[in-house]
């Protein structure tokens, strides 16, 4: 009897020992410092990682780090190098990605994991609102921020039917339209309408209704962290309403995840 509870006793301490290495193993998985390549752009209020100001992606994605325990650095790189990220830069993870972005030779030669959508935008042209009926034959000059790839309009720029005039900065594209130096911009909405305020134009701005559109999402890419991908994902499936709040703070319109839209 004495041999049996000492066996028992044995047994007990052999099981926590096991349990405590194992809280111990998962801790270290998963508590560390998150370095997340990010778009030296101002795209607000998306993103601006190089102001001091927070953004709508800023804070969720330090939400997320605190909630799971994590730290988190943010590494702003040139939109142009975008597909090189996660290959050619000593970052862990690139937002905002998506995997129709994702280079057709690097997915090829490296498994990349996806996040969830952490929110849908709406990928149109804007125009002033007069302007908002004009068939397609009307533009011939469209503004892009630098970097970015314009795929709605890439075979009308190939057959030099419309100009590309690109820029760094959405808030010189939104004026650009403002001054009909340009016949519509490829920005989102809610990009556009804070920097019309910061300009403080008396334009109404508005998507064409005669262009096509389409519905993409943010997501959180890696190649080397897939269990933070899961993680993520089940953060984002936890916390609707904190990211429907965080939307309407950052008065970022509510897109469904439709697959195309055409007008």
């Amino acid at each position: 009897m004495r041999n049996s509870k000492r066996f028992s006793l044995l047994t007990v301490c052999l099981v926590w020992l096991l349990n405590t290495s194992a809280l111990s193993g998962a801790t270290h998985l998963y508590a560390q410092n998150l370095v997340v390549g990010v778009e030296d752009v101002s795209y607000y209020p998306y993103f601006d990682f190089a102001a001091s100001d927070t953004s709508f992606s800023k804070s969720v994605l330090d939400k997320f780090a605190a909630d799971m325990g994590h730290t988190i650095s943010y590494v702003p790189l040139p939109i142009k190098q975008f597909s090189k990220w996660l290959y050619e830069n000593n970052v862990d993870f690139k937002f905002p990605d998506n995997k129709r972005w994702q280079d057709a030779s690097e997915s090829d030669s490296h498994a990349t994991y996806f996040s969830n959508s952490v929110l849908y935008l709406r990928a149109g042209t804007i125009v002033l609102a007069r302007n908002k009926d004009k068939p397609a034959v009307f533009f011939k000059n469209l503004g892009m921020v630098t970097g970015f790839y314009p795929t709605l309009w890439i075979d009308k720029i190939a057959k030099k039917r419309v100009s590309l005039l690109d820029d760094t900065s959405p808030k010189v594209l939104v004026k650009h339209l403002v001054n009909e130096i340009v016949d519509g911009i490829d920005i989102d909405i809610a990009v556009a309408n804070h920097y019309l305020k910061e300009l403080n134009a008396n334009e109404q701005l508005v998507y064409s209704s005669k262009l096509t559109q389409e519905v993409f999402g943010h997501q959180l890419s890696t190649i080397k962290y897939p269990e933070i991908i899961e993680q993520f994902n089940q953060w984002l499936a936890k916390n609707p309403e904190y990211l429907k709040t965080l939307k309407q703070q950052f008065a970022i319109p509510e897109v469904l995840p439709n697959k195309v839209q055409l007008h």
